[in-house]
């Protein structure tokens, strides 16, 4: 045998005989590894799950992903983003088979590029904003993307075919999309914009004296939509209530200026609920109720707007005395 191979198996005898596996189940140091593996490991998935859902805020906020997961649950966490994060992690465990040596690719490939775009958006953020010392905070994370980016390069170049070819095709897929997602919110948006409306009473004003048969509308945004349901409640009932529920987001000022522009004799009602519950808010308030959702050109847009109404009818419905009227406005 020779030296560097003897060298090579004294060194390994080493590694064994100071993690105790060459006495199975002996040894402080097998296990201090074997309680540190799953301590590292719960915290990684906490940061996940802690972080995860922010960053889904924020792009639902920008209109990049649906607006669910820009919703601040009642537990004061954005819960449709926990849901998302288990669903996709339930699923590579199901697609890998809960292999580790087939996921460790993709999360490696995952990371270096997370730290790469990280890094880069704060260098592009220094030289937007210009503040003291900018120059060295801007030379630090230029240096803090280029070490990850080289690394990235080199786990792409050395792992493409054992997994790292799926983050690599998921990418751009993500990409384009946002990039979808936020163009259908903007058309939307201008579908149901009513900028172009001259301040007039164009709702029509309910009629008469004593009211026998009051409706109440629930209000979310103030577009077309809200428009074509305030004239169908005006058109059915005496008496029209709008009802707004505040869960900590509304320009409460700004919305009851674009409400007097409508120059409507119909009272508009903003509850504050500070639980950020809207089911809730307006089961107290109601007796009678009617939404007003919009409907989408395509099915699957349906996903990218809040289902809200659907449990409201599925509440109000517990009560026989109480009649749920939906008003669809086709884009």
């Amino acid at each position: 045998m020779s030296t560097p191979t003897r060298l090579k198996l004294d060194s390994y005898s080493g590694l064994l005989h100071i993690f105790g596996t060459s006495l199975p189940g002996r040894g402080m140091y097998y296990f201090m590894v074997s309680l540190a593996t799953p301590a590292v490991l719960l915290l990684t998935a906490n940061t996940s799950y802690a972080d995860f859902p922010r960053l889904c805020y924020f792009l639902g906020r920008d209109g990049f992903l649906p607006r669910q997961l820009a919703i601040l649950g009642d537990r004061l966490v954005y819960s449709n983003g926990i849901i998302l994060l288990s669903l996709c992690s339930a699923a590579l465990i199901i697609i890998f088979k809960g292999s580790t040596t087939a996921i460790i690719p993709l999360y490696a490939v995952g990371v270096f590029n997370s730290f790469t775009l990280s890094q880069a958006g704060m260098v592009r953020h220094w030289f937007k904003a210009k503040t003291a010392g900018w120059q060295a905070s801007a030379a630090m994370n230029a240096a803090g993307a280029i070490a990850p980016a080289i690394v990235l390069t080199i786990i792409i170049w050395t792992k493409f075919a054992l997994g790292a070819w799926l983050v690599v095709v998921a990418i751009p897929l993500l990409v384009w999309l946002f990039v979808a997602i936020q163009r259908h919110y903007t058309y939307v948006a201008e579908r149901l914009s009513i900028q172009e409306f001259a301040p007039r009473g164009y709702i029509p004003r309910p009629k008469g004296e004593v009211s026998t048969h009051p409706a109440i509308v629930v209000v979310n945004q103030l577009h077309r939509g809200t428009v074509e349901a305030l004239e169908y409640a005006c058109s059915i009932a005496d008496e029209v209530v709008a009802v707004h529920v505040d869960i900590g987001s509304t320009d409460q000022e700004k919305l009851r200026r674009r409400w007097a522009e409508l120059e409507a004799d119909i009272q508009l009602e903003i509850l504050d609920s500070p639980y950020r519950s809207v089911i809730g808010p307006i089961l107290e308030f109601v007796r009678y109720f009617e939404a007003q959702p919009f409907v989408p050109r395509h099915w699957w847009e349906s996903f990218l707007h809040n289902q809200t109404t659907l449990f409201l009818k599925a509440a109000l419905r517990a009560k026989k005395s109480r009649v749920v009227t939906t008003v669809r406005y086709y884009l």
